[in-house]
């Protein structure tokens, strides 16, 4: 397994414990304890997990809220897949709202040829790619979320998305519960999609399979208060039949 494989191994399994030991890690991977060590090294100096007496954590202070460069890693191909896929509902002259999430930084990466669609986001990571852009972007403002260093909240971050009529919102949440109803994990991240739910003329939901009948600790809303939802496979039929016109 090469390197980078393995440090993306070592992030599945994080995501399922949050914290494990090296040797736990070593015999999973079938690799090395030295070179396990040596991984867990730098995906620390990349901000990605804090390593411990004998182990390793993710670095979040609460463990249903997976860091963002931690999830930057994780699925990748199913957020590439499904950034492709949203892509067919776009078109020139679009406002457009991204969420905080690496679900929404994935298809910012697909836009960032486009130059006729205007972008508002609190995405952090969303900017700096749209840096290289020619695109309408513009940021939501507030103060930076001290459970997710990558997405801005409070008023100011409210105001922007209360005040901007879009298009199209492209979102996602922690989990996807096995009744529609979409979870996230902290309030104020909550209260943000509130606000660009209530202003985009169609909202789409960016859910990888992995989230699939599951909860969070905070209810968003369901799958009849969207448009649509694209995921990396087709949807199942148990799903699609609670989005509205569907019934």
């Amino acid at each position: 397994m090469y390197q980078t494989e393995r440090k993306q191994q070592i992030l599945y399994l994080l995501q399922e414990k949050n914290e494990m030991t090296v040797a736990e890690l070593s015999r999973l991977l079938f690799t090395s304890e030295s070179s396990i060590r040596r991984d867990l090294q730098a995906m620390e100096l990349s901000g990605l997990v804090r390593r411990t007496h004998g182990g390793v954590k993710l670095l979040s202070d609460n463990p249903t809220i997976v860091p963002f460069a931690s999830r930057l890693h994780y699925k990748v191909a199913e957020k590439k897949k499904m950034a492709k896929k949203a892509l067919s509902y776009i078109q020139d002259g679009q406002v457009i709202f991204l969420d905080q999430s690496s679900s929404a930084l994935f298809l910012a990466h697909e836009l960032v040829n486009r130059r006729q669609v205007t972008i508002i986001t609190n995405n952090i990571e969303i900017l700096a790619t749209m840096a290289k852009s020619e695109l309408k972007v513009y940021a939501s403002g507030g103060y930076i979320c001290p459970t997710n260093r990558n997405c801005l909240i409070g008023e100011d971050a409210h105001e922007i998305f209360r005040k901007t009529h879009a298009d199209l919102l492209f979102f996602s949440t922690k989990a996807l519960s096995s009744d529609g109803a979409l979870y996230d994990a902290t309030r104020e991240e909550i209260h943000i999609h509130n606000a660009m739910l209530e202003n985009a003329a169609r909202k789409y939901f960016l859910c990888d399979s992995g989230k699939f009948d599951l909860y969070a600790s905070y209810l968003q809303c369901t799958l009849g208060d969207l448009d649509g939802m694209i995921s990396e496979v087709e949807v199942p039929e148990r799903f699609t039949k609670l989005l509205p016109g569907q019934n």
